[in-house]
């Protein structure tokens, strides 16, 4: 198992001087749902998959009402979601009410653990062609092409 990257041309500006390098992204392989966590949990288990289903969307409900509460919701070894706010700055104390927040949302930060695990995975090539992005007005090429 390794996580595949892909070689991605982007604009870097350093001191005002702009160039173009070359940097690694991760090739996202699949999506995988609560349904697939469910038959693959299920595999290693006794539970039935729509045991584990059940169990998954009312953990998903339960953690959803903690967060919306300003709780913080650790899964021991997975790691630590916690309610975040995006809020614009005021001059004045009383003018941070409810209307000065922009947004709220979600952070995850994962275990030592999870992040070891990860780490231990290791990364291959995954896609052998450069990507460059809409600005250059050019297509994806082969790695071989740039040689």
């Amino acid at each position: 198992m390794a996580i595949g990257y892909y070689k991605f041309k982007r604009k870097l500006n350093v001191n005002g001087t702009v160039k173009e390098v070359y940097v690694a992204r991760v090739a996202r392989a699949n999506v995988v749902d609560i349904d697939i966590l469910a038959e693959e949990i299920a595999a290693t288990c006794t539970a039935s998959e729509g045991d584990v289903l059940m169990v998954l969307r009312n953990m998903e409900h339960v953690i959803k009402t903690h967060l919306s509460k300003g709780d913080v919701v650790k899964l021991s070894s997975l790691g630590t979601f916690s309610p975040t706010i995006r809020a614009k700055a005021v001059d004045k104390a009383d003018d941070v009410n409810q209307f000065s927040i922009a947004s709220t949302g979600v952070s995850f930060r994962p275990t030592q653990r999870l992040l070891d695990g990860i780490q231990k995975a290791g990364v291959r090539l995954a896609d052998r062609r450069i990507v460059t992005p809409a600005w250059s007005g050019k297509k994806e090429t082969d790695d071989n092409d740039s040689q």
